[in-house]
């Protein structure tokens, strides 16, 4: 499947286990490999936090959600990818 940047923004993004975590708005990109490294997740429009979901934490990208791997809420509920902007 291919997808484009305009489709890919804005996805809903879920756990295995059908948690939403949020919407991807952003992400991040290694220029020398051109592959992407990180999503950035926002929970709702006016949230100025956001989570940081490396690609290897992606289960996979279907052309309606993304879905992560469930050990992504885990790591949020101990704090380690709940970041501030």
């Amino acid at each position: 499947m291919v997808i484009n940047l305009h489709e890919l923004l804005h996805l809903p993004v879920y756990t295995e286990s059908e948690v939403k975590l949020g919407r991807i708005f952003d992400l991040e990109l290694d220029v020398n490999t051109q592959t992407v490294m990180r999503y950035l997740v926002r929970q709702n429009f006016l949230s100025a936090s956001y989570l940081l979901v490396a690609s290897a934490q992606v289960k996979e990208i279907k052309h309606d959600r993304v879905v992560v791997y469930d050990s992504v809420l885990k790591a949020e509920a101990g704090g380690e990818l709940a970041l501030e902007e």
